[in-house]
């Protein structure tokens, strides 16, 4: 294949891949697949990077992905972020997953750890399964509203997180997920539950709190390895299961389960039902628990970040000793360190607006989306907002 037809291949394959559609994109991977031109991946590749090491994706034999730092280039941002606001159908990360598992210039035995955090995922590609030597896959912040058939075929994974998604039923053959230890699937919507999760023998940390289950299941007194838990599940009412009853069968069946205890907003006072909140729906401040509008009395506003709409409220105050010792820093909800308007970004028509970006989201901003230093120092003392140097 000349220069010439490559370059046209390549353009062929990101007019497929720029689709906002799923199988559009799978037909794009397809193609690229069925040229048989590792030099396709490599430059669809180009300009993307793991993390923060500044090592070019190509060349890095890493054992761990993570989707934070500067991980995709500018055409597959473009696909996620659009002046500083979130497309209807992001799919840059899914693009970027469906040529890593597809790629002849990748070892997929060498994976063993995944975090796809806030990727704004659907769905996994197709062959996510390739991923057959996974340990730790983390889903959590997504849109998945189906349990991903891909993630059974992951024999050895043991640690796997789909908080926060909006997950409707555990399956049945959840159950050859033999090695997990760890199983995270808080803040979804699941009704329906599977026995089959008291057969993982391997469970320690268990969260299916917040969710819509009707009852406790039963099969989770099976799970003689748990150590921790959390079970709490609330109806539109506000109420939750027996917690007091629960929680002393389970520590009858096993003495050494931490349980996890609902949150209470102290303003709103613990005998009101009303003060009884998911814990993302909290703010944990370094002088207890409260509810957004509690948390606003006292000069603490809550926000959302305009990409994502994620709540990135603050959520108390942490000794960090990585940093330097005896430093305390603000934890906040997905990690987000929020100013009323911290990002400067420039829009479609070349105009600045001061936004409010998560720490996650920051870097799937597109180079065109972000202003010259020059623009943005005039655009903040125009309008009065602190900038740094």
């Amino acid at each position: 294949m000349n220069e010439k037809e490559l370059n046209n291949n390549i353009e062929k394959i990101k007019q497929l891949l720029t689709l906002p559609n799923y199988d559009k994109i799978d037909d794009g991977i397809e193609l690229a697949v069925s040229l048989e031109e590792p030099k396709i991946f490599e430059m669809l590749f180009d300009g993307c990077y793991k993390g923060e090491s500044g090592w070019k994706y190509e060349y890095q034999p890493y054992s761990s992905l993570s989707f934070s730092g500067k991980l995709l280039n500018n055409w597959m941002k473009s696909t996620i972020v659009s002046g500083g606001e979130l497309n209807d159908n992001p799919t840059g990360y899914y693009i970027y997953l469906s040529l890593l598992v597809n790629s002849p210039l990748v070892d997929l035995n060498n994976i063993k750890e995944i975090n796809l955090t806030n990727g704004y995922l659907r769905r996994l590609p197709k062959n996510f399964s390739k991923l057959k030597f996974l340990e730790k896959l983390n889903l959590q912040l997504n849109k998945l509203e189906k349990f991903p058939d891909e993630i059974i075929e992951l024999k050895n994974l043991t640690h796997l997180h789909l908080g926060w998604n909006n997950l409707k039923t555990i399956p049945d053959d959840i159950s050859e997920l033999e090695k997990l230890q760890s199983l995270m699937l808080g803040n979804n919507s699941i009704e329906k539950n599977s026995e089959n999760l008291g057969s993982l023998k391997n469970i320690q940390h268990l969260d299916i709190g917040s969710n819509n289950l009707a009852e406790f299941p039963p099969c989770i007194f099976k799970l003689k390895s748990l150590l921790n838990i959390n079970f709490i599940n609330y109806d539109d009412e506000g109420f939750y299961f027996d917690e007091e009853g629960i929680s002393k069968s389970i520590l009858k069946n096993n003495p050494n389960v931490y349980i996890i205890q609902p949150v209470h907003c102290i303003s709103c006072g613990d005998d009101d039902d009303s003060s009884i909140y998911r814990a993302e729906d909290t703010i944990e401040r370094h002088d207890g628990y409260f509810c957004e509008s509690h948390d606003e009395q006292w000069d603490n506003p809550y926000y959302y970040c305009d990409c994502c709409y994620t709540y990135v409220a603050p959520r108390g105050y942490i000794n960090d000793d990585s940093l330097r010792s005896g430093y305390d820093r603000v934890r906040w909800f997905i990690d987000a360190t929020v100013d009323e308007a911290n990002t400067i970004i420039k829009g479609k028509d070349g105009s600045l607006s001061a936004k409010v970006i998560c720490e996650l989201c920051k870097p799937n901003i597109p180079e065109t989306d972000k202003p010259s230093y020059e623009e943005a120092e005039k655009f903040a003392e125009e309008n009065g907002i602190e900038y740094w140097e």
